[in-house]
């Protein structure tokens, strides 16, 4: 009577698991789906069809889809400036002007600004310039162009990780062979430019950016702790970035976006 029992329970217990195997297989052949439900259909139409993603837990932010990059030389509609959603009072945004071209150049050009240049680019954006003007001015004149020629080619793992980066952050696949020979200067240049062009993609999708900076801020702040002595910067939560890029300008998020990806970077030099 009790090997019965016993038989009868193991036997429960194997049906059981076979079935809990079963859903779970088929949550997997779902969710593998998801991602490119979502690039056709967008997020709202592939949660009504196939439910929100479980794995996602609760206190985390889910990545959005990736929007393509147009590449059409007859478009303007990057020029186009819209209103933001966030406006800050200008004498608060001068002094965040301020912070942010002195981390610029620390950042681009691994040095301190001197009184005039700060002054120069301080007047450029109370004139209405933008933070991601003021940065091309500084990686695409003739000083970065030198340090590009600088002996700095790209290190094993810096390759490891730009891979990684174009492929979470882009939805770009490219080889690691593709870095052999490039200067570090190029290749950081390269990457923000691209996060540039990823963040003016998303377009109207404020949420989807939003949530997008909030996911590579986290994993920056993971995988490089100890570069990092802005206290926000610090903090592995996506959703405190997320919090954090709803209450500032749009600027305010690709200057972010300039001076992580260069940091981290430069941390690999």
């Amino acid at each position: 009577m009790r090997l019965a029992v016993i038989f009868v329970l193991a036997l429960s217990i194997h049906i059981l698991y076979a079935q809990e195997q079963k859903v779970v297989q088929e949550k997997s052949f779902v969710e593998k789906m998801r991602p490119t439900l979502m690039k056709v259909l967008g997020e709202e139409w592939t949660v009504k069809l196939i439910g929100a993603d479980k794995a996602i837990p609760k206190d985390e932010v889910p990545m959005p889809a990736i929007p393509k990059i147009v590449d059409d030389a007859r478009s303007t509609a990057v020029y186009n400036k819209k209103q933001d959603k966030v406006i800050l009072k200008p004498e608060v945004e001068e002094k965040f002007n301020y912070a942010y071209i002195k981390e610029l150049y620390e950042a681009t050009r691994q040095e301190k600004p001197n009184d005039d240049e700060l002054g120069k680019f301080l007047n450029v954006l109370s004139q209405g310039g933008t933070r991601e003007g003021v940065y091309r001015s500084l990686v695409l004149d003739s000083t970065y162009a030198g340090m590009e020629n600088w002996d700095k080619p790209v290190k094993n793992a810096t390759a490891d990780f730009a891979v990684y980066f174009y492929d979470k952050y882009f939805g770009k696949k490219v080889v690691k062979k593709s870095f052999e020979g490039m200067s570090v200067f190029t290749l950081k240049r390269l990457v923000t430019e691209k996060a540039l062009e990823v963040a003016d993609a998303f377009g109207d999708d404020r949420d989807g950016l939003e949530r997008w900076y909030a996911i590579m801020s986290s994993d920056l702040a993971t995988r490089f702790p100890q570069i990092w002595s802005n206290p926000l910067r610090k903090k592995t939560s996506a959703l405190e970035h997320k919090a954090w890029a709803g209450k500032v300008p749009l600027q305010h998020i690709k200057s972010e976006l300039i001076i992580k990806i260069h940091s981290a970077f430069n941390s690999m030099m």
